[in-house]
């Protein structure tokens, strides 16, 4: 993946646009980033679009700039209705065609939808919008729980902040984590949340006792990720019972304390997979905390389609 192209309709959400222009945008060569060659297109170029907020904002680019993208990225307009012209239907489904990926945060999933490349695929959209996805488009599976859905070559995503998850995710499934990671510590987004987390996080507000404990757990279990770390442990160094210690725990993140650390141990498998080239899979395994190479491969293919070994290979070549 290095060339974007980012539709922008007739009526634009900014802050989702500016995720696009945000990750692959901006020249981050110095920081080991590719440069990607990035255009923000629309259907009628130097026509200005209309943004919440009363800006307007102007693409150079029409839609035949599409034919040349890696990657064709849809920026979600102001309604969920508003119709898709013949024109951007096909170039669309040209850029599937001709094996592109075509990704769409938050309500942009209702363009894709309305195109047909939706159709028997499993798709993801802002929780408000989730209902009204899956009523107006039944041969589409909605998922209103999980952050983003990978269904290469087509991605979409929950709203706002999701869709900054789904784009890192792109960059790590071809450029690898050190690069996902190197672009999101520019950007001071915290660590990438895996695709199953879910979109609402019901923590408390909490008082002037504010308990840090889940936070303290999670800190130390990054550092510790080699050692056993199950509900059990975990709740132990909580001060918790192991029911209100998974309680909190998925109050707190979103997701379950087992789900989060084989995420947190797939990704320190991939960084060291693509930074330590003298350990083996074996190696990997011990040192992110997996009970076998088995283990390891079974989660690592069931996250990223491939084995360790493949993984490695797309960033340290055999010589």
């Amino acid at each position: 993946m290095k060339n974007v192209a980012v539709l922008m309709p007739a009526t634009v959400r900014p802050f989702e646009l500016a995720i696009y222009s945000e990750v692959f945008g901006i020249d981050r060569t110095a920081d080991g980033v590719p440069a990607f060659d990035f255009a923000v297109v629309s259907e009628h170029p130097g026509v200005p679009a209309r943004t919440l907020g009363g800006l307007q904002m102007t693409a150079s680019a029409g839609l035949d700039r599409m034919a040349e993208a890696d990657l064709v990225a849809i920026a979600p307009g102001e309604r969920v209705d508003e119709p898709v012209s013949d024109a951007v239907a096909e170039a669309l489904h040209a850029a599937v065609r001709r094996g592109a990926r075509v990704v769409a945060v938050c309500s942009a999933a209702f363009t894709l939808a309305a195109v047909g490349l939706l159709d028997g695929r499993r798709a993801a959209t802002h929780w408000m919008y989730a209902p009204e996805l899956a009523r107006r488009y039944p041969r589409t599976t909605v998922d209103p729980d999980v952050l983003y859905v990978d269904a290469d070559p087509v991605f979409t995503s929950a709203g706002t902040a999701a869709g900054i998850d789904l784009c890192l995710h792109l960059v790590c499934r071809d450029h690898g984590a050190a690069v996902a990671n190197a672009i999101a510590r520019r950007m001071v987004v915290g660590p990438h949340r895996s695709a199953d987390q879910a979109q609402v996080v019901e923590t408390p507000t909490p008082d002037v006792r504010h308990d840090n404990g889940i936070d303290a757990v999670l800190d130390w279990s990054m550092r510790n990720l080699h050692q056993n770390l199950s509900v059990d442990v975990l709740a132990r160094r909580a001060y918790q019972s192991r029911r209100s210690f998974a309680r909190r725990f998925r109050a707190a993140t979103g997701t379950t304390p087992y789900r989060w650390i084989v995420d947190q141990r797939i990704r320190r498998a991939q960084a060291l997979l693509e930074s330590e080239p003298a350990l083996t899979v074996e190696d990997v395994a011990t040192h992110t905390g997996f009970p076998s190479p088995g283990m390891l491969r079974q989660h690592f293919h069931r996250r990223h389609g491939c084995s360790p070994s493949e993984y490695r290979a797309r960033f340290v070549p055999v010589s």
